[in-house]
């Protein structure tokens, strides 16, 4: 029993120095009970609690305003109208908004036609954003109905001068809607959604070997001897991002090649590729920098393989909990798809989306990778000036 005690005590003072392992063991639980609950929040209620933005595009101003007044409400926001259709066709293509109605310039006119058989219902036209949930798409469809059912309805009332029945109309008289999905077909499905996903996140764990073999080359005095021959650091630093660069473009092209055969052969749907593979690697390329450029800077930071290995691993795990990774950014409420923002893994994943899913150029992909260059640019440079504090405050080292 003494030597079970002892054991004991040995274990519990063991504890009590790795201050950084049982903040772990409390904070990361924690951090993982607050992050998954509110991406899932939505998922588990009964209705959509996510605000869809829309907007109107008509001749008259004044019938658009009538028809945002109208749309608005019930999980759907009105956004700024765009300058012109190519406008609101890109604008869709990113997302911003969701929704565009188009209003032809005879709209009223045909409004205000007889319902006699022989006349045709006024055309609208809906340009949609193909990462948009289905059940939202037809909510808003069944709402342009409505509204247009509504409006003729009142304009046959101010022709007759008498009072009509509502509900002597069905929708399909009232007006025909075709929805145009700009860039693809519907909201990423599992393939799409998943294989671009789990790439990123594969790719920004090379912090785990990047981390490792820079601490054991530490502790070993190689760098050290490398230093000695008058090698820069940064030298050292950008030594280490060839190899790593070219293992993890071998890592892309192998998990989108599973996405291509080894999902189909489980029973699943095949990845689509591309036609524009340039632009794939263009994004592979951008995110293997990213994750390469924090796998260097966790390297730096950390004193020991157990430290790097909570740094990187928990902080890669974080990041792909709050950048749709592990749950799709859109089933999360509208909160938290803009707190995801901040995550690298999200622009990477807008970026595989725009090439992927959207079928955009290269204006599409330009901010995420943009974003995720400059993060790479500034992670090297965190290292740089870290490499250098320590140095400065501990010359013998």
């Amino acid at each position: 029993m003494r030597r079970l005690l002892a054991l004991w005590e040995k274990e519990w003072l063991a504890l009590s120095r790795d201050v950084l392992g049982l903040a772990v063991l409390f904070l990361m639980p924690a951090a993982f009970i607050v992050v998954m609950s509110l991406a899932l929040s939505d998922v588990f209620k009964g209705g959509a609690a996510r605000l869809t933005g829309f907007a109107v595009m008509a001749a008259d101003p004044k019938l658009a305003e009538r028809l945002v007044r109208s749309l608005s409400g019930e999980g759907f926001r009105a956004a700024p109208a765009p300058a012109d259709e190519a406008a609101a066709r890109d604008g869709v293509r990113r997302g911003t908004p969701s929704l565009v109605l188009l209003v032809p310039r005879d709209f009223e006119r045909a409004l205000n036609a007889p319902l006699d058989g022989k006349s045709t219902p006024p055309k609208l036209t809906l340009l949609a954003d193909p990462a948009l949930p289905p059940t939202q798409l037809l909510a808003f469809r069944q709402r342009v109905l409505g509204v247009a059912l509504a409006l003729r309805v009142s304009a046959m009332m101010r022709r007759a001068g008498i009072a009509a029945d509502a509900d002597a109309f069905d929708l399909k008289h009232a007006a025909t809607l075709n929805v145009e999905t700009i860039g693809g077909a519907g909201r990423p499905s599992s393939v799409q959604q998943n294989t671009p996903a789990w790439l990123i996140f594969g790719m920004f764990f090379v912090v785990m070997p990047i981390s490792s073999l820079f601490i054991v080359e530490r502790r070993e005095g190689t760098l050290a001897r490398l230093v000695s021959l008058r090698v820069p650091f940064s030298m050292l630093l950008l030594g280490k991002v060839g190899p790593y660069f070219v293992v993890n473009l071998a890592q892309g092209a192998l998990m989108l090649l599973a996405g291509r055969t080894l999902v189909p052969w489980f029973g699943g749907e095949t990845l689509a590729l591309p036609a524009r593979w340039d632009l794939l690697a263009a994004v592979t390329a951008c995110t293997s920098v990213a994750a390469i450029g924090w796998g260097l800077f966790v390297a730096v930071c950390s004193r020991t393989l157990e430290q790097a290995t909570v740094i990187g691993g928990v902080g890669n795990i974080l990041a792909a909990a709050l950048g749709g990774i592990m749950v799709p950014r859109f089933v999360m409420p509208e909160t938290m798809q803009k707190l995801s923002e901040v995550s690298p893994m999200a622009w990477a994943l807008d970026g595989f989306h725009a090439v992927i899913l959207r079928q955009g150029g290269a204006a599409d992909i330009a901010a995420p990778c943009v974003k995720l260059l400059a993060l790479a640019l500034a992670l090297f440079a965190a290292a740089l000036w870290v490499h250098h504090r320590r140095r400065v405050l501990a010359p013998a080292q």
